[in-house]
């Protein structure tokens, strides 16, 4: 009897390993300031109102990397992925546990001259014998659901880099809008009035007048894509009062000195890339799970105790074992699913490392046409666009050229400089991507 009772109480006592009581946070918190540079934290009751910390992330200008502070701090959408962590920390407590033993108590009629009755006392065995590996099942589990939160948590903050990003942009573009629309409506005006005068067709007339309608149209979409940027990047932070007083950058940031190489970007993937962790953990998981399934024909086995009164009142006591007969479920299907599920998982481990020395070149690639495309604007295309305007004011004081020819110069440079925002925002959504394929934010080239 000795021997039964110190493994039934090695058994439980292995029940009572820890759980982490943070559940994990501290860890997730870990693996994403590595990687972004931020903090994060679980709020254990949900608020209503912004967090305290938010007035002073929004004071002077929000940079991209303020937005993410307050969306790490606000958002109840971060809050509700980082929620999925007190989800897997109750998976590994049951993990942690064996079921209740059962109690059943039976009374006969009729009663002569004494009431009969019966009392059982039942434990599974099988879930009792499987506990350890079970709870190393559970601790498997939930060190893949931190990785696998900690990589929605960085996805995240990508989202509002990306978010703010095109609002930059987007205002710029409305600033530039305005501008070319003041333009069209000066040569609208000083058309009509030459127009009046005589001294133009009713043809050239008509073009300027479109072409200022069509500035006018283009502001309109410029602003509604300003105003809806503003509502996304709103909705990251999580900011409940959309009155806070806030104000972007005047300028999109200007290019790093350089890039880092192919060679850094796959030494930084290696380290980086949580996503190849998770398919890890959850291939090992998976893996485990084989031997548990191979079991599943056995179902219950149960062993129990009897207590039992005959009506005569003898009474009699005994222990009693249950196990199912394997006749008609071998076991099979169960086994068969857990072999797969443990071969796809290695397929997608397979996947993944195949996909990220691609996925890195491509990032890098698109990144490398991005710069080029920026520096060609910035060094070539507007200060020549620049240049035409300023020898198209002396040809115009010198009466070489119209006025209508001017503000078609300045028209075209407020053109080129349109282009060159959006070739800055290509290529920082570049830099995003590349973040993600890194799964972090990618140091400049050097460091």
């Amino acid at each position: 009897m000795k021997r039964p009772s110190i493994l039934l109480l090695a058994l439980l006592a292995s029940a009572c390993a820890t759980v982490p009581r943070d559940a994990g946070v501290g860890d997730v918190r870990q693996a994403v300031n590595g990687r972004i540079g931020q903090s994060v934290d679980w709020q254990a009751a949900p608020s209503t109102a912004d967090d305290p910390r938010v007035p002073a992330l929004l004071e002077g200008e929000l940079t991209a990397d303020k937005a993410v502070a307050v969306a790490m701090a606000n958002s109840p959408r971060l809050q509700a992925t980082l929620a999925e962590l007190g989800v897997a920390r109750a998976d590994l407590l049951q993990a942690s546990v064996v079921r209740n033993p059962l109690f059943e108590l039976e009374v006969r009629f009729p009663q002569d001259p004494f009431r009969p009755y019966e009392l059982r006392l039942a434990q599974t065995l099988v879930d009792l014998f499987q506990l350890p590996r079970r709870r190393a099942l559970g601790r498997a589990a939930f060190d893949a659901a931190k990785l696998r939160i900690a990589s929605a948590v960085i996805r995240f903050a990508a989202g509002v880099r990306a978010d703010h990003t095109e609002l930059l942009a987007s205002s710029q573009r409305v600033a530039l809008s305005r501008t070319n629309v003041e333009a069209a409506r000066a040569a609208a005006e000083l058309a009509q009035r030459q127009h009046d005068a005589g001294n133009i067709t009713d043809l050239e007339l008509e073009n300027e007048q479109a072409q200022y309608e069509q500035a006018k149209l283009d502001l309109a979409r410029e602003e509604q894509r300003l105003l809806l940027g503003r509502e996304r990047l709103l909705r990251d932070m999580g900011l409940r009062d959309s009155a806070a007083d806030w104000r972007l950058p005047a300028e999109l940031p200007p290019l790093p000195p350089a890039e880092q190489d192919q060679a850094q970007l796959e030494q930084l993937a290696a380290t980086r890339r949580l996503d190849i962790d998770v398919a890890r953990r959850e291939a090992d998981l998976a893996r485990r799970q084989v031997p548990l399934a191979r079991l599943a024909a056995l179902g219950e086995v149960t062993a129990d105790v009897h207590y039992q009164r005959d009506a005569n009142g003898a009474r009699t006591v005994g222990p009693g074992i249950e196990v199912p007969i394997p006749l008609f479920n071998s076991g099979a299907p169960a086994r068969s699913r857990a072999e797969a599920e443990y071969l796809r998982a290695q397929h997608t481990v397979n996947a993944l490392l195949a996909e990220s020395s691609s996925q890195l070149r491509a990032a890098r690639a698109t990144v490398a046409e991005a710069r080029a495309r920026v520096e060609y604007y910035r060094d070539v295309v507007v200060p020549r666009r620049q240049r035409i305007v300023e020898l198209t004011k002396l040809e115009h004081n010198a009466m070489l050229v119209g006025v209508f020819q001017l503000l078609q110069a300045k028209q075209s440079e407020t053109e080129a400089r349109r282009d060159f925002i959006d070739a800055q925002r290509d290529y920082w959504a570049a830099r995003n991507d590349l973040d993600r394929a890194v799964n972090g934010v990618v140091p400049e080239g050097g460091r």
